[in-house]
C-alpha cells in the first residue's frame, strides 16, 4: 500500500501551501496514494476549509498542538499525538510504501518522530520564509537539519538553505539534490461575475496574497502614493486576500485620495484567469508572484524580509520570494513608476521559466527522493526532545485555536499578541 502524509500548515486559511497541498493530494489520489493531511487548526465544525477538496481530511488530521515543537510539551502528550496520527493513519506493514511530507520546523520535528514509529521515508520541503527570530525552531534543533540535510532529505532552493543554516555553514548548489518544483494551481479557467463586472481604470494594480503578510501595509500605503503622484488619472487596486486587519488604513487611503479605486475582491480559489485581463501588474510574493507571472502577468516581486519590492520577475530578478543579486530593491511605489510609467520591459523578453505541469512537478520531485540516502535512518528521538516544556505556550496555542474571537479582539484592542 503506498501512503503519503503530510505535516503542514493550517488548512483553516487559503495560501500557497494550503492550494498546494490540495493540489497534489488530488494528483496522488489519481494515483493510487492513500493522502492524510495533520495540521494544527480550530476544533470546530463552524470553520471549514475554504478549499472545499481539503475539508475530507479535517475528521482526524486537526490536532492542535502540532503548531508547537514537541520539545515544548511534556512526553506523555507527545505521545498522544503521535498515537492519534498513527490511529488516523490506519495499519502498516514493512511493503508499505510510506513518504512524509513537512512544510516548517514544528512539522519536521513532528514528521521525523513519526516516520521513526511508521518505518517511513520524511522529507522536509522548506516553504518558510523566515528561519530566525521569533517562534521560530529551526536554531534550537540545527543539528536534526544537520543531519536531514547529509542524507539529502531536504528539498528547497539554494536561498533557503543558506537561510536555514545562517551561522553555521554556507551550502553550495553543488550540495544539494536539486531545486523542488512546485505547483499551487491556484489560477483556473472559471468563471466569476464580481470579475466580469469590474471596469478598468486609467492604472491597474492587483494585490494577490494573505493579508497578514508582512509587507501587505506597505504595499498598501505604496500605492496611496502612486495613485497621489498620479492624481490626473485613476488607479484601481484589485485585491485577492483577507485585508479585514488593514482596514483603518484602507479608508485613510480612500480619503486622501479621490483617484483611487480599492475593489477588494476577498479570498478567490481557485483564482480565475480571467482577472489578469483586468489588471496592468500584480504584486505579490512567492507563489502567486510565480504564477502570475506564468499566467504573462507583469509582476512586482513583495520580499517579506524587507518589505519592499524586489523588482519584476522576469526582468529584474528571478526569485518570486527573496532577493537575488540582479534584484532592483525599492518601495512599491517607485517599482510601479517603473512598470507603468516608464515601462522598462518594453522591448525585453522576459526571463522566468515557463511554467511546469502538475504531473511533471510531482515526478521530479519524487525524482528527487531517489537521490536521497536508501538506507532508512532517524535522527535520535530524545534529541528532538531535549528541552524545556513550555505551559505558557501550551495555554497560549488552546486559546488561539479554541477562541479565535478572544485573540482577535486582543490583537486589535488590547495589544496582545
Amino acid at each position: 500500500m503506498k501512503k503519503y502524509i503530510f505535516i503542514t500548515y493550517s488548512t483553516k486559511r487559503i495560501g500557497g501551501v494550503q492550494c498546494y497541498v490540495a493540489a497534489k493530494a488530488n494528483y496522488l489520489e489519481k494515483n493510487g496514494w492513500m493522502v492524510h493531511v495533520f495540521c494544527p487548526g480550530l476544533h470546530s465544525s463552524k470553520y471549514p476549509c475554504p478549499i472545499s477538496s481539503l475539508n475530507k481530511y479535517l475528521n482526524d488530521g486537526l490536532i492542535t498542538l502540532l503548531g508547537m515543537p514537541p520539545y515544548k510539551l511534556p512526553t506523555f502528550i507527545v505521545d498522544i499525538i503521535i498515537n492519534k496520527m498513527k490511529k488516523s493513519i490506519g495499519p502498516t506493514s514493512e511493503d508499505d510504501d510510506i513518504i512524509i511530507e513537512t512544510h516548517d520546523d514544528c512539522y519536521s520535528q513532528w514528521g521525523e518522530l513519526l516516520a521513526s514509529c511508521l518505518g517511513a521515508r520524511h522529507y522536509f520541503y522548506t516553504m518558510h520564509e523566515f528561519y530566525r527570530g521569533k517562534d521560530q525552531y529551526y536554531k534550537n534543533k540545527i543539528d536534526f537539519y544537520f543531519f536531514k540535510f547529509k542524507r539529502r532529505e531536504i528539498l528547497g532552493a539554494l536561498s533557503t538553505f543558506n537561510r536555514l543554516f545562517e551561522g553555521y555553514m554556507e551550502v553550495t548548489q553543488d550540495e544539494i539534490v536539486g531545486e523542488m518544483w512546485i505547483d499551487e494551481s491556484p489560477i483556473q479557467d472559471v468563471y466569476c461575475e464580481k470579475i466580469e463586472k469590474i471596469v478598468r481604470s486609467d492604472y491597474n494594480v492587483c494585490y494577490i496574497g494573505r493579508g497578514t503578510k508582512s509587507y501587505v501595509s506597505s504595499i498598501l500605503a505604496d500605492v496611496g502614493t502612486f495613485a497621489s503622484n498620479h492624481k490626473d488619472k485613476t488607479v484601481q487596486l484589485l485585491t485577492v486576500s483577507d485585508l479585514e486587519s488593514h482596514r483603518d488604513l484602507i479608508k485613510t487611503l480612500r480619503k486622501d485620495n479621490p483617484n483611487l479605486i480599492i475593489h477588494e475582491l476577498g479570498l478567490l480559489h481557485p483564482i480565475p484567469k480571467s482577472l489578469y485581463s483586468k489588471i496592468d501588474v500584480v504584486i505579490a510574493g512567492a507563489g502567486s508572484a510565480r504564477h502570475s507571472c506564468e499566467e504573462g502577468a507583469l509582476t512586482i516581486v513583495a520580499d517579506t524580509e524587507t518589505c519592499k519590492s524586489n523588482g519584476l520577475l522576469g526582468y529584474e530578478t528571478l526569485d518570486s520570494v527573496f532577493c537575488d543579486e540582479n534584484s532592483v530593491v525599492t518601495d512599491f511605489c517607485e517599482a510601479l513608476e517603473r512598470a507603468l510609467i516608464k515601462k522598462i520591459y518594453k522591448g525585453r523578453v522576459c526571463k522566468y521559466p515557463a511554467k511546469k505541469s502538475f504531473a511533471e512537478s510531482t515526478k521530479h520531485n519524487f525524482s528527487l527522493y531517489e537521490k536521497s540516502e536508501r538506507k532508512k535512518e532517524y535522527y535520535n528521538p530524545d534529541l528532538l526532545m531535549k528541552g524545556k516544556v513550555d505551559m505558557l505556550l501550551i495555554i497560549r496555542r488552546y486559546i488561539s485555536d479554541y477562541y479565535p474571537k478572544f485573540v482577535k479582539f486582543a490583537n486589535k484592542y488590547l495589544g496582545i499578541k
